[in-house]
């Protein structure tokens, strides 16, 4: 690779990251065809992502996560995120805070960023790593934990949750629910308005921010607990491969504007979609129904007091269709909900933070929660 004094990556290199990041460098759909920017900035970073372990290979990819995107290369690359300000950067402090499991099997970690600043009663938002519930940690949000923070003066919580297969659903959700009362019950602790929080997910953490939302919906009419005021669903999870089949075969709600654009896409892979249910069954122990909406938010019924909810979807990811789908199904229940599609890019789209379409989507959700938190 020679991208890394920041000269032009040849055009063979390219379509190989292309290929290794599941792209596919002859798309005909304009939308996929692979963003030359982006790969010429995911080219400069020095990881080789064809060496990458198989999502479902648990103690590998555990294993390369925390080498590469925790403490490695990747974890200095997010450190140097260059995006446009809405004010000038204030500093941010962080700590960890250890809580017990409210079922007794063991704890989980809240990370918290908070601007060092004294101020008014703030926002808070907590933010659901990605990682296929199997691994990761809220280090790998870091950079735009503090972003929020800082752009926001919010009070910003990585939740650490306790990780599958050891812990399968629906421990991983009942942290992150417990988690949200945790930053309720606190409230004073940190001078947070508890009528301006708002809920993150990516990937995984987007199946679990969408369950968080209906579960907290669902709870609405008997609970204390206030609405939250914007959940940001990045490149979801929504459903298992039996409940998005079951919701294409039954569906009929007209596709909307975003998913006729992708109406000729090719489907995802076979072997794309057996590595998936393997890690969906890695997080439900393999007994969960995967109908149950909080496993596959994409099978929610009606769901009155759904906060207003924004979607991002990669062009060229295998989840890219049921998180359209998903956001397709929230609409049709009157659920206030943006959306937006990221054309010629991956699942993996945030890896290198300063390609143009990367900068961009940084910028518009500090928009969206700036928006949602009136400021």
């Amino acid at each position: 690779m020679d991208d890394i004094d920041g000269s032009h990556v040849d055009a063979a290199t390219l379509q190989a990251i292309a290929m290794a990041l599941g792209m596919d460098p002859n798309a005909k759909l304009a939308q996929q065809k692979p963003d030359d920017n982006f790969l010429q900035e995911i080219a400069k970073l020095p990881v080789n992502f064809a060496g990458m372990p198989s999502g479902t290979d648990v103690d590998r990819m555990r294993e390369w996560v925390n080498n590469v995107m925790v403490k490695g290369p990747l974890a200095e690359h997010r450190a140097k995120l260059n995006i446009k300000l809405r004010r000038p950067p204030q500093e941010v402090g962080k700590k960890i805070i250890t809580v017990n499991a409210t079922d007794g099997d063991g704890e989980y970690g809240i990370w918290v960023y908070e601007p060092t600043a004294a101020g008014a009663r703030r926002p808070a938002i907590l933010m659901l790593h990605g990682g296929g519930w199997i691994h990761g940690n809220p280090a790998g949000d870091e950079a735009l934990a503090q972003v929020f923070a800082s752009e926001l003066d919010a009070v910003v919580f990585g939740i650490d949750y306790r990780l599958a297969p050891e812990h399968p659903f629906p421990k991983p959700l009942d942290d992150c629910t417990d988690a949200l009362q945790w930053v309720i019950d606190n409230a004073p602790t940190y001078n947070i308005d508890i009528n301006r929080i708002g809920v993150w997910g990516a990937s995984a953490g987007g199946n679990l921010a969408a369950a968080l939302a209906l579960r907290c919906a669902k709870d609405a009419p008997t609970s204390q607990r206030p609405a939250l005021a914007l959940v940001s669903l990045v490149v979801p999870v929504t459903a298992h491969p039996e409940a998005e089949a079951k919701f294409s075969q039954q569906r009929c709600l007209p596709a909307s504007e975003s998913e006729q654009l992708f109406a000729d896409a090719t489907p995802p892979a076979e072997a794309l979609v057996q590595e998936f249910e393997k890690l969906y069954n890695f997080f439900t122990g393999g007994v969960c129904d995967p109908l149950d909406p909080l496993v596959s938010p994409l099978a929610t019924g009606p769901v009155p007091h759904h906060p207003r909810t924004s979607i991002t979807v990669a062009a060229c990811d295998g989840l890219r269709a049921q998180g359209q789908a998903y956001a397709t199904l929230l609409r049709s229940y009157g659920v206030e909900v943006s959306e937006e599609v990221l054309p010629g890019v991956p699942h993996g789209f945030t890896m290198p933070v300063n390609a143009t379409v990367t900068k961009l989507w940084h910028e518009k959700q500090v928009e969206e929660f700036a928006q949602a938190f009136g400021l």
